[in-house]
């Protein structure tokens, strides 16, 4: 405060003197920005609300971030700096005309708030930042960064209208305008909503590479638009702009998901800025035309229909002959206030070749791709004009090689092309839907289809991964791999409860079980505000009210905002969600009669093994398959769980007197789940079942006198009554790994997931699968063989193998304690955090343990290095300063750096 409040008062003696006078004040009081800098430190990743050089950043105070590179070990920062200005030139001489923090003591580098003037609509800022090192040396300023905020009111629009064809009726709408600009562009920015779908075009292109844009919401209170730079794509004199909209949301799309309900409509606005600085406006309005073009049919579900014959060449092009087309329509806006989307753009991501085609019979082949995944095919063909093509997509393929639709339900999946007889080759892939497939049935191709004339295109939220994991189990390598899959073909838009069938909606209950994998495997930070902004705690989802209290499905919501400030360090989403996270919370302990949950209201731990006939030794049937299981118990363990995430939230933001009413609410459950459902023996709880412990010991509502007794039971539960097999639902899997670790079993948690036969992973990975099923049974009455909510279990990889943990959010503080089965030979796990990597392995051999363990600059972490015997000793680095000994373990300090430790017999 007194850098910024001496800087302050130069600057108003010098004013008058002009820009020298101010740019000698700077340097007077900041450094020369020619100035050497003695600190070793280096900055980079500069990211404004989590997003690097964003586009349409909505919040008046964004969060800006960096992280820290050292050559050398305990590299801390202890003070930075910030500017930001109004322009690049401004910011090169280092005047923050905008803001100028000052030197500010503090090592925090992540969720730091803007503090400068009140930022404008549609405006780039620009901004650097440097730091000081624990000795108070200076670094070097970062690379130049930006940002550019969204429009926040409905003026900002400069008038654009929402327009759509004429006909209501009419499908996949081309709609375009020409325009001419006089000068040289320096810039331009796109703001465009088309509903349910768009793809803006400029000069025959599309522009940029995102699909299925906008993001879906929930349109009566937000529809989203998105922001594009344009710069490249427009020119001096002669340009068109087209929007082709699709619909997608069908009238048989699920009634549990956000839905447009209106006609094919959209908004745009088209910002120019010249090189002299002038500006120019386009937007949607009554001069604008629209014709029918080749989408014939749209339909998230059953697919599209595409008809190149009905190409209209150069539509999104100067000087084409739009005589024949009409004029638009004005049509009322969507009830929901624009907003701009600052979500990962859904993408195609990868795109694959087939491992092997086969022709069933003449004119029929079936693709196999290898993997299942979320997204659509992508054909070549040459044939004569109104050759139709059709493309229909499963996960699983019959024994006669035909495609198993069986878990599609009563998605159609397919796509129809039909040839326009150009006599070259057309290539096709959809715009408006997308698929969960691993095989493609491609019917009507002319001549012989080969591997080469089809690809899949991997399509989902284009979320970084930040996770990485490998160990000396290959079954447990592909558990880990298998489940990444599942979480990225459920991250469209929303996340959704799978990529298949005619659902795809907000799975909540999912969710929370799958989140804290989720946060560890991808950057998720913007993608679940998102998602929290569409389902705030105790919203329900559409024609779902009944359930928008219950902890297992909707109490997901409430503590989904903790992780994301523990991972990101996002308080603006803990600020947001905290009034709705409390009314939940107090909601619940006030109309639920002695804090325990009725069995009659919820789903528990959904879908554990069936081990009834049905079963079938896992292969199931089309009856099989009961889903709900101890609700009352898990209800309650879930609903303690929620009441300490909002005493945390709460005492972050500063909410005293709630955080001690939350601490003594979570007590009180705690105190009622003990008095109702653990056994006079004090050994287990409920019925027995795995997960009636698993959630006890996991949650820490176990009295302290009673874990061992609770563990015991619990691996003789599993031995000796489910022969070494999981028996759990989504939440029991979840904390499977972590409620064994607690009580020394880490072991049989390994043998229990390497198990091939039913149930459990190994089984499905023995029949094939590439991603998580809904189901342990392949065949049930509810089954898809794509769905993240048992993809949990790889939070444990991280925190429990590798034993990665944050003790202060952000990972300012680590903890690394890793479990060593016997059963592994090596583990080795790294996390690209928001203060950089984290890495922990460990490798077994001879008799010897070695330990290495990585801490970004910045961050600091006590080490836990398990003894493998009685006689073992820990070779550690001389700066690693020792804080703990036990008989299990040696707990070492260190901070930044790379650090090796090995475990050995001790030597008499």
């Amino acid at each position: 405060m007194r850098g910024r409040s001496r800087l302050a008062s130069v600057r108003g003696v010098l004013a008058p003197l002009g820009a020298a006078a101010l740019l000698l004040a700077t340097a007077l009081v900041t450094g020369s920005p020619t100035a050497v800098a003695d600190s070793g430190l280096h900055v980079s990743g500069a990211t404004v609300d989590g997003r690097a050089e964003p586009l349409g950043v909505d919040a008046a105070r964004p969060l800006l971030g960096w992280k820290l590179d050292a050559p050398s070990r305990n590299a801390m920062q202890s003070a930075y700096q910030v500017l930001v200005a109004t322009s690049a030139e401004r910011l090169a001489h280092d005047q923050g005309n905008v803001w100028d923090s000052g030197k500010r003591r503090s090592d925090e580098s992540v969720g730091v708030p803007y503090g400068g003037q009140r930022l404008s609509p549609r405006t780039r800022y620009h901004w650097k930042v440097r730091v000081w090192d624990e000795h108070g040396r200076a670094s070097a300023w970062s690379a130049p960064s930006s940002w550019e905020t969204a429009l926040r009111a409905p003026e900002d629009w400069e008038g654009a209208r929402w327009i759509g064809p004429s006909d209501p009726q009419a499908g996949a709408p081309l709609l375009r305008k020409e325009f001419s600009l006089d000068k040289e562009v320096a810039g331009a920015r796109a703001y465009v909503a088309g509903l349910g779908f768009h793809e803006l075009r400029l000069n025959g292109a599309k522009v940029g590479d995102r699909v299925l844009a906008p993001a879906n919401t929930p349109y009566d209170r937000r529809v989203l638009y998105d922001t594009y730079d344009v710069t490249k794509a427009l020119r001096k004199g002669g340009n068109t702009v087209g929007l082709w909209l699709g619909h997608g949301y069908g009238e048989n799309f699920s009634r549990y998901g956000f839905r447009w309900n209106g006609r094919r409509q959209a908004i745009a606005l088209l910002d120019v800025t010249f090189t002299d600085g002038t500006r120019r406006h386009l937007t949607t309005d009554p001069s604008w035309k629209w014709s029918i073009g080749p989408i014939t049919a749209d339909d998230l579900y059953d697919g599209e229909s595409y008809d190149a014959r009905k190409e209209q060449d150069g539509w999104d092009e100067s000087g084409f002959d739009d005589r024949s087309w009409e004029g638009v329509s004005m049509v009322d806006a969507p009830r929901g206030a624009l907003r701009s989307n600052t979500m990962p753009p859904v993408r195609v991501t990868d795109t694959l070749r087939a491992r092997k085609v086969t022709e069933l019979r003449p004119g029929t082949y079936v693709y196999d791709f290898g993997q299942n995944i979320a997204g659509w095919a992508r054909l070549s063909a040459k044939g004569e004009a109104g050759t139709r093509i059709t493309l229909r997509t499963a996960e699983e393929l019959n024994a006669d090689g035909t495609l198993d639709a069986a878990t599609n339900r009563d998605a159609a999946a397919t796509d129809t092309f039909t040839l326009a007889g150009t006599g070259r080759r057309e290539t096709y892939e959809p715009r408006f839907t997308y698929h969960g497939f691993r095989y493609l049935e491609v019917t009507g191709f002319p001549g012989t289809a080969g591997l080469g004339d089809v690809r899949a295109r991997v399509v989902h939220a284009d979320v970084p991964s930040t996770g990485a994991f490998s160990s000396s189990s290959e079954v447990l390598n592909r558990i880990w791999h298998n489940n990444r899959w599942s979480v990225l073909n459920n991250s469209m838009s929303t996340p959704t409860d799978t990529p298949v069938r005619d659902e795809r909606t907000p799975p909540a209950m999912d969710v929370q079980a799958y989140r804290d994998a989720a946060t560890r495997e991808f950057g998720m930070g913007s993608f679940y505000t998102k998602y929290l902004r569409d389902l705030p705690p105790g919203t329900a989802l559409p024609s779902d009210d009944v359930k928008a209290q219950y902890p297992d499905m909707a109490g997901g919501q409430v503590t989904l905002a903790w992780p994301l400030y523990e991972q990101y360090r996002d308080r603006s989403a803990l600020e947001t969600a905290y009034p709705d996270m409390k009314r939940f919370v107090n909601r619940n302990a006030e109309e639920v009669p002695g804090l325990i949950w009725p069995a009659d209201k919820g789903f528990g731990d959904w879908c554990p093994p069936d081990h009834g006939p049905e079963a079938n030794d896992g292969m199931g049937s089309p009856t099989a398959g009961d889903c709900f299981s101890e609700v009352s118990l898990v209800n309650t363990a879930l609903s303690y769980q929620q009441a300490e995430a909002t005493a945390k939230a709460a005492g972050v933001l500063g909410h005293r007197q709630d955080a001690r009413h939350f601490e003594s609410l979570a007590g009180r459950i705690k105190d009622a789940f003990n008095a109702r459902f653990l056994n006079e023996a004090g050994d287990t709880y409920g019925s027995g079942r795995q997960v009636t412990s698993i959630l006890p010991l996991a949650f820490g509502l176990v009295p302290a006198d009673r874990v061992d007794d609770v563990g015991d039971q619990l691996a003789r539960t599993i031995v000796e009554h489910d022969g070494g097999h999981l028996d759990t639902g989504i939440f029991g899997t979840r904390y499977l790994v972590d409620a064994l670790a607690r009580t020394g079993r880490i072991d049989l948690a390994m043998t229990m997931l390497r198990q091939r036969t039913y149930p459990g992973f190994g089984f499905q990975l023995a029949n094939g699968a590439t991603t998580t099923w809904e189901q342990w049974l392949y065949r049930s009455s509810m089954e898809t063989h794509d769905h993240a909510m048992f993809a949990g279990i790889n939070a444990s990889f991280y925190t429990v193998l590798a034993g990665i943990r944050p003790t202060e959010p952000g990972y300012r503080d680590i903890a690394v304690e890793p479990r060593i089965p016997d059963s592994l030979d090596q583990v080795s796990a790294a996390q690209e955090t928001v203060r950089g990597r984290v890495a922990s392995s460990w490798k077994k051999t001879r008799g010897t343990l070695r330990l290495t363990v990585t801490i970004p600059a910045n961050s600091r972490a006590v080490v836990r290095v398990p003894l493998t015997d009685e006689d073992h000793r820990v070779q550690a680095p001389t700066e690693a300063r020792k804080t703990q000994v036990t008989d299990q373990a040696v707990s070492y300090r260190v901070g930044s750096g790379t650090w090796t430790f090995t475990v050995q017999a001790h030597r008499r």
